[in-house]
């Protein structure tokens, strides 16, 4: 007979082999609740409580709507943040040409985002910005990676797409961004797009965990 902790131990390995990146999302806005649900079990994550003291408030979180004016002033702020990653990649391959190879991947995508926008900023019905107070040592990284996956891992359960937005972290430095935010520059940044997924992609290969795994002595 299956016990409780057996059923839950099998529904936790389908929500994570059923984890996905979804880049292409359906027009069809989720309802408000299941967003604010996804957005409580990104506060449930981990926090460096040593690093950031006796601050209460040592997380934020911002929810930007499908075609609201706060969204299209974010995704033009992040189109020049791209273009300026940009400029900055090519003047070093020019200083550094045996650098080109390792930088080039990274610079072409940074001139998709200058070209056709954010993926997944304006394009999906939610994107959302996490912010981390900055502590000592720094392990704010940390934590919104610890905030990420349980949203990615909540949106999952709930049947919805999510899509990390690595581009958002270096946006911490944005003083326009910071005053949209209202958020003083000692917090940290990443976010996420949300909706339903239009596509569906494969499972991505894997390696054999036993072969990845060593047990010392």
């Amino acid at each position: 007979m299956e016990t409780d902790q057996d059923e839950r131990n099998q529904i936790f390995d389908e929500i994570v082999k059923s984890r996905h990146s979804i880049r292409v999302f359906k027009e069809e806005k989720p309802p408000k609740e299941l967003i604010e649900e996804i957005i409580e079990s990104g506060m449930l994550a981990p926090y460096a409580a040593a690093a950031v003291g006796n601050e209460n408030d040592f997380r934020r979180f911002f929810v930007f709507q499908k075609d609201s004016k706060s969204i299209e002033t974010l995704a033009l702020l992040m189109k020049n943040k791209a273009a300026d990653g940009v400029q900055h990649f090519e003047s070093l391959i020019i200083e550094k040409p045996f650098m080109k190879s390792k930088f080039q991947p990274f610079l072409n995508r940074l001139k998709m985002v200058v070209d056709k926008g954010v993926p997944g900023v304006s394009t999906a019905p939610y994107f959302i910005i996490v912010a981390e107070l900055r502590g000592i040592p720094p392990a704010e990284q940390e934590s919104l990676a610890h905030v990420l996956e349980n949203m990615w891992l909540k949106a999952t359960a709930l049947d919805l797409g999510f899509q990390l937005i690595s581009l958002t972290s270096q946006m911490a430095e944005d003083e326009e961004l910071m005053k949209l935010l209202g958020l003083p520059v000692k917090f940290a940044l990443n976010g996420c797009a949300i909706g339903y997924p239009a596509i569906t992609p494969t499972v991505t290969p894997r390696p054999d965990t036993r072969k990845a795994t060593r047990w010392m002595d």
